[in-house]
């Protein structure tokens, strides 16, 4: 409660200068250029980011306090970033936290725990991250074992499926309480992989959740799984980097299907969105499915400003992401919206690990 109203305080000055609905959230892994590029930014890029952030005043919250702010509908500072990172590998106290720290900026750090128990590299020691939370830095719960949590065992029935989930779940939890001495109130789903039924379990247990489908979260998103901008490999480049801290929300009302899991052999899932009336441009929005523009997009008749989104080839076993953009009436900056989809094999086995 006492630092609700504190934020509330610093939120309602900060609302007399400029003031925004909505925060892009940035996911990280790895800060090194000798660790798979697929989930690494290097320092030089790390460095160029801050830098960027640092010269146009950007506003580095707290996760916390974003998440709060949102699921209340209290004004945001414009220009407002949070920075997050995945399974709390070690560069990041060897690298972004002493950058960080000069700064004073808050991060966010969602641990699994089983590999922090077991003492694994290249993970960061609960000692090092106890530093690091007298620092700001926030841990939140990102499972125990880093499992992919949509997928279920040999004959397991939906009831065993998320009483193991469950289970895995609160275990982080209970170690990161003990260990930090702070309990986590976030989620992020290892992966970025979730469904409906997850999004209810980690909400009945009393978390906000994390994906990692892209776009600025907004009091409008599903607090079940709120957008992150993945920041790794080619999607961490310096000017795809200010296209995203500058996006806005794109005004989508309603999307389905709210599950990213498509049925077996559905092979071009197609995304329904209703748009909110007279904000949006027929002809200014372009959706893309795994970077690619080959995807119709047809305007219902009978749904008013309801358009379907459809890939025109057919999408491989594996992860995709569908994403809408559209030019806003700020130079330069876009509104954006993402969907994962997760796909099968046509035998109903999951695709490989990565």
């Amino acid at each position: 409660m006492i630092r609700f109203i504190y934020l509330f305080a610093f939120l309602l000055v900060a609302s007399t200068v400029n003031a925004a609905n909505h925060c892009v959230i940035l996911q990280y892994h790895h800060f090194s250029d000798k660790t798979p590029a697929i989930t690494s930014i290097t320092p030089k890029q790390f460095d160029d980011q801050i830098e960027y952030l640092q010269t146009h005043n950007f506003n580095v919250m707290n996760l916390r306090d974003v998440a709060l702010s949102l699921q209340h509908q209290i004004e945001l500072p414009e220009k407002c970033v949070a920075l997050t990172v995945d399974d709390a590998f070690v560069s990041v106290y060897e690298t972004a936290y002493p950058r960080l720290k000069k700064l004073g900026w808050p991060m966010t750090v969602f641990v699994n725990s089983e590999s922090i128990d077991k003492g694994l590299q290249p993970f960061m020691s609960w000692g090092q991250m106890r530093e690091m939370s007298k620092q700001g830095f926030s841990f939140e719960n990102h499972g125990h074992a880093h499992k992919h949590m949509i997928r279920k065992l040999n004959n397991e029935s939906d009831t065993a499926w998320i009483n193991r989930v469950r289970l895995d779940i609160q275990t982080a939890q209970d170690r990161i309480t003990r260990e930090i001495g702070i309990a986590p109130t976030l989620f992020a789903y290892p992966y970025g992989e979730y469904n409906p039924k997850l999004m209810a379990m980690i909400q009945s247990m009393g978390f906000t959740g994390f994906g990692q489908q892209s776009g600025p979260a907004w009091p409008d998103a599903n607090f079940g799984a709120l957008p992150r901008f993945p920041m790794a490999a080619q999607f961490a480049n310096l000017k795809g980097f200010i296209t995203k801290v500058n996006t806005l929300p794109l005004p989508v009302v309603k999307a389905a299907p709210s599950d990213p899991l498509t049925p077996l052999g559905e092979w071009r899932p197609s995304l329904k969105l209703q748009l909110a009336s007279k904000t949006y441009s027929k002809e200014g929005l372009r959706c893309y499915i795994s970077g690619s523009d080959q995807v119709a997009m047809d305007w219902s008749d009978t749904e008013k400003d309801t358009v379907l989104v459809s890939p025109r080839f057919d999408l491989k076993p594996g992860r995709h992401r569908t994403n809408c953009t559209m030019p806003s009436r700020f130079k330069g900056r876009f509104h954006w919206y993402s969907h994962n989809w997760f796909v099968r094999n046509a035998d109903g086995s999951w695709y490989p690990e990565y």
